[in-house]
């Protein structure tokens, strides 16, 4: 898996919020608030329900602050996860946490940076 499904435009991400910095930084971090746990993976292989959700809410929010590649997985995942095996759930957990580790790691610099700039 690539890591530039960690890839995020952070300036799209301020647009999504009419270019208020600091409304977009309060975004970034509840964010963090949501997905720093990263995804559950017991959890996520016992219901195809949660699962389905969660996938929901991190392709919207991921859209929301910028994150397009794992926006757009994490869509892929939501429409085909009934379709899959376990196997490959659990590889798909693996990969998206992967990806979300290194985005909530852009996301603590970014708001850092933003902080040290007050």
């Amino acid at each position: 898996m690539s890591s530039n499904l960690a890839e995020i435009d952070f300036s799209r991400g301020l647009r999504h919020c009419d270019g208020q910095q600091e409304l977009y930084r309060e975004v970034l971090i509840c964010y963090l608030d949501q997905f720093r746990p990263l995804l559950d993976d017991k959890a996520l292989l016992e219901n195809v329900d949660a699962a389905r959700l969660q996938f929901h809410t991190l392709k919207s929010l991921s859209a929301t602050i910028g994150a397009t590649p794992l926006s757009k997985l994490a869509a892929q995942l939501f429409a085909k996860w009934q379709e899959q095996e376990h196997d490959e759930r659990a590889e798909a957990i693996r990969q998206v946490n992967a990806n979300l580790a290194l985005v909530n790691g852009q996301i603590e610099s970014y708001c850092n940076e933003f902080n040290s700039a007050d």
